[in-house]
Order: C-alpha cells, then sequence, then structure tokens
C-alpha cells in the first residue's frame, strides 16, 4: 500500500494538462491521490505536507514545474526543501518546457529530492507550447503536449505503478536526469529569473484602459500582484506574463518581439532529442 500526490505549478497550463493525466491515471488503477497547485492552496499544501509526515505507508510524489530560464521555478525548489523526511519516500519529478530548452530543472529537482531522501523511481520531460508565445500563429511547441505526450505520460504512471509494488522499488541511476553536455550546462548555471528580468521587456500598465478587474491578481500563479490601485508586482514575480495574456482590457503591455526571436533562436542551437522524454529505471 501506498499513498499518492501530485504537486505542480502551472502558469501557462501546460503542467498542469500534465498533472491532470498523471492523476487519471493513478485514480484508474485505483489510487486515491490528494493534488496540490503550488503557489495558490498554501493551506492546503500545509495540511498535506502533515499528512506525508505523519502517514506510515509508502508514499510517492509526483511534483511537476515549467521550465524557466533553464530551471524549475525557485518556488518548485522551495517546496522540496519543505517536504518532510519520510522512511518509504518516492518521487517523480517532472517538466513542460517550451522548445528553447529544458534545461536543468530536472536535474536540479533530482538532487534537491535525494537530499531529503526521496528516491527517485522515474521522471519525465514533456514538450509544450512556449508560454510567451500566445499571440502567435506558429509558436515553437504549437499544439504541445499533444496525445502522444499524454500516452507517454500514462505508460509511465504504469511503469511506477508496478515498480511500487516491490518489496523495494527500482531507483533512477545518479545521472539519469544529467543529460546536458558539460559545456552547456555550465552555460545554463550561470542563467536565472533575476538575470531575465533584465532580458525580458518591462511591463507597462496602461492607466487608462485598466479598470482595476483584479482579473490579473486572480490568475497570478504565485500571488505576486496586488492592486494599489493598479497593478503593482512583488519580488516573487515569476515573469511569466500571465497578467499581460489574461488581462481583459489588455491594459498590461510589453514587447515581445526580441524574447520571441530569442526563444527560436535557443530552440535551433540547442536540439533536443527526443523532445518529450520519460526517464525509468532500466532494471524494470
Amino acid at each position: 500500500m501506498y499513498k499518492t500526490f501530485v504537486f505542480y505549478c502551472s502558469p501557462a497550463g501546460t503542467t498542469r494538462q500534465v498533472a491532470e493525466v498523471i492523476e487519471k491515471g493513478l485514480v484508474g488503477n485505483g489510487r486515491q491521490v490528494i493534488v496540490c497547485e503550488l503557489g495558490k492552496e498554501e493551506e492546503k499544501l500545509s495540511e498535506t505536507l502533515r499528512e506525508i509526515e505523519e502517514t506510515r505507508e509508502r508514499v510517492c510524489l509526483f511534483i511537476g514545474s515549467p521550465v524557466y530560464a533553464s530551471h524549475a521555478l525557485p518556488l518548485v525548489m522551495d517546496f522540496i526543501v519543505r517536504l518532510p523526511l519520510h522512511r518509504q519516500a518516492y518521487a517523480v519529478p517532472f517538466v513542460t518546457w517550451g522548445g528553447a530548452t529544458s534545461g536543468l530543472a530536472l536535474a536540479e529537482m533530482g538532487e534537491a529530492l535525494k537530499a531529503r531522501e526521496y528516491g527517485l523511481v522515474g521522471a519525465a520531460r514533456v514538450m509544450a507550447v512556449h508560454s510567451l508565445m500566445w499571440e502567435l500563429e506558429n509558436p515553437v511547441g504549437a499544439g504541445r503536449p499533444d496525445s502522444a505526450d499524454d500516452r507517454m505520460i500514462e505508460n509511465l504512471v504504469a511503469v511506477i505503478e508496478r515498480n511500487l509494488q516491490r518489496p523495494e522499488p527500482v531507483r533512477l541511476s545518479g545521472q539519469a536526469l544529467s543529460y546536458q553536455p558539460e559545456a552547456v550546462a555550465a552555460e545554463m548555471r550561470k542563467l536565472s529569473l533575476k538575470i531575465a528580468r533584465g532580458i525580458l521587456p518591462q511591463r507597462v500598465v496602461n492607466k487608462d484602459l485598466c479598470n482595476g478587474c483584479g482579473v490579473c491578481v486572480d490568475q497570478c500563479p504565485v500571488a505576486a500582484l496586488t492592486l494599489e490601485p493598479y497593478p503593482v508586482y512583488a519580488d516573487n514575480c515569476i515573469l511569466c506574463f500571465n497578467c499581460m495574456r489574461c488581462c481583459p482590457e489588455k491594459a498590461i503591455e510589453a514587447d515581445l518581439t526580441a524574447i520571441h526571436e530569442r526563444v527560436r533562436e535557443r530552440a535551433e542551437n540547442y536540439k533536443e532529442d527526443p523532445l518529450s522524454k520519460v526517464f525509468i529505471p532500466a532494471e524494470v
């Protein structure tokens, strides 16, 4: 017997899509699943962490993040650090990436989980439409995740289910998620959201259009927005531009043209093959 949990943060909705496929697969196998969206459900999250800590059963956590600036979101990494120690704990990190690069996110999540003594029994990277290209007719990653991606995740869940039935589940090898060439990884380690703030265009609130409706506040995935009376960004903003994408009055403005060109350039330079991939222990 074991308990299953799904945690994720999903500014543009694609990580949520993968999480929903995971949940459906687990429920289809008769599992009760607790799902928690990081950044929006702090009270539920605290209660869920207590449940993980107090349960005597084996636990398996599926933890998802989009890739930003080659890394998992700080919110997700901070969550992993908060995980309670548990003598029978296993985890499956998964990431969605918009075609530029899947970066170091899986490797960093994996190392952080191992530091909390969570055994890795699987992982996945899933191609997704790039979140900053919503206005384009032909965005990088158009149509992804698709049905083939969903089937890949369904198969991953089935493999993990079988593995967790073993008296001692087989774990991923230590280097399985460190798939980036070292020269590329060294370059990616230099990137961060802080650096991205100097690259991404500034958002400007058009006060003539803003009516204070609060949709941007509701849609912020990390609760980084307040109305005073116009939108004000806190330091924990992850630069997802969800506020701009969701504003019904188009009152938040930014020129993303240069970023679109940079994404296409990086997609050409970092050609990852396959675009979506699952990682499972070789012995399973």
